[in-house]
């Protein structure tokens, strides 16, 4: 059996009973989702473009089960998110701190205002 642990700050750990959590970023915000996979333990992101239908499977899947490595870090889900969807990296740092708890917020947001 293999076990892996992820670090994940004590504002990060404010994600696990969340849900999934709308992503707001432009162009991917009508049916777009992140948040805490209990299963998997580690952050993911769910990502569909404006334009497709949310009847099929995300454009984007971001988790262990696709490939991803696990990951307790917004910060690196975000660069994660920029890379797949070709946005600003401070885009996708803002996208996720519009519906994040808020000391996952306003982590989110410094590194934004630095990115």
């Amino acid at each position: 059996m293999d076990l892996c642990a992820v670090y994940v700050s004590p504002a990060t750990a404010r994600l696990f009973d969340r849900g999934r959590i709308p992503l707001v970023l432009a162009g991917w915000d009508d049916y777009s989702v992140w948040g805490w996979d209990p299963q998997e333990g580690t952050l993911f992101a769910q990502l569909w473009r404006n334009t497709d239908d949310s009847g099929d499977p995300p454009r984007h899947w971001i988790t262990p089960v696709y490939g991803w490595p696990e990951t307790g870090s917004p910060a690196e889900l975000a660069a994660r998110i920029a890379s797949v969807t070709g946005s600003a990296l401070r885009d996708a740092l803002l996208a996720l701190a519009q519906c994040a708890p808020e000391l996952v917020a306003a982590e989110l947001r410094a590194l934004a205002a630095s990115a």
